[in-house]
Parts: structure tokens; C-alpha cells; sequence
């Protein structure tokens, strides 16, 4: 009897190190396929970021009578209402009631009557040819990068 237990108990344990050996195994290949996953979700998360950064542009606002500039990454969905809105934060400078939003090349040309379009639509329609704009005052004025 007590033979039958320890040949029960040898083969209890075998069965137990093959278990162990094959989870060992499936545990091998788990963390291979582990580090393929997190291989593909970066290189996805690489893609995506330069996806983003081809669907924004770097914008240029200077305010002509305070003669400050800002440089800031703008998406191209974004309305030109909404990057002159955002040039008052990047320049630090309040608005005041009779500022215009306009192109910022050697003759100005206004934006006020195009500020629905987004910057894709603005530079589609040749109504900009480039992100550098400009803020005046009154009765405006020229600047420029």
C-alpha cells in the first residue's frame, strides 16, 4: 500500500512539472505577444501624433500698434475666428472694441468678413496665403515676419 501511494504521489508530481513546464510555455509566448502589442500601440501612437502635427500649422500673430509677436500650433480645423481669439492669450494683450484681424504681409488685407472659415477653407480659397497674421488697432497697418 504504502508503494501505491508513492508511485500516486510520482506520478501526482510529474503530471504537476509537465503542468508547470507547458504554463511556463504558454507564459513564454503571453509575454511575446505582450511585447508585440506595446510594439504595435507605439508605433500607432507614433502615426497618430504625426497625423496630428500634418493637420495643424504654425501660426504667426503679430499686434501692429504693440508691435508683440506669438508663435503657436494651430489646428487646421480651427476657425480664424478662433486663432484670433487665442493670438490675444499667446500676446498677453487685451482686446479692445476696434481691433481687426487681418493677413500680415507688406498690404494687410482684412479678415473680418472671412472669420467663419477655418485655416484649411482661408488657405484653400487663397483668402491667406500663409499662417502669419496680424491685429490692429484703429485704423490698422502694416507688419510682417
Amino acid at each position: 500500500m504504502n508503494e501505491q501511494k508513492q508511485v500516486g504521489a510520482g506520478d501526482r508530481l510529474e503530471k504537476a512539472v509537465e503542468e508547470l513546464e507547458a504554463a511556463e510555455g504558454r507564459l513564454v509566448e503571453a509575454r511575446k505577444e505582450e511585447a508585440a502589442a506595446e510594439h504595435d500601440i507605439a508605433e500607432a501612437v507614433k502615426v497618430i501624433k504625426e497625423e496630428e502635427k500634418r493637420q495643424e500649422a504654425e501660426v504667426h500673430v503679430i499686434h501692429v500698434n504693440e508691435v508683440e509677436k506669438a508663435t503657436f500650433r494651430e489646428k487646421l480645423t480651427a476657425t480664424l475666428q478662433q486663432v484670433w481669439n487665442k493670438s490675444y492669450d499667446e500676446l498677453k494683450i487685451q482686446r479692445r472694441p476696434k481691433d481687426v484681424f487681418q493677413t500680415a504681409d507688406e498690404h494687410p488685407k482684412s479678415l473680418m468678413n472671412d472669420l467663419q472659415l477655418t485655416l484649411a477653407e482661408a488657405r484653400e480659397r487663397h483668402v491667406i496665403k500663409d499662417f502669419c497674421f496680424g491685429i490692429a488697432s484703429e485704423t490698422g497697418g502694416a507688419g510682417g515676419w
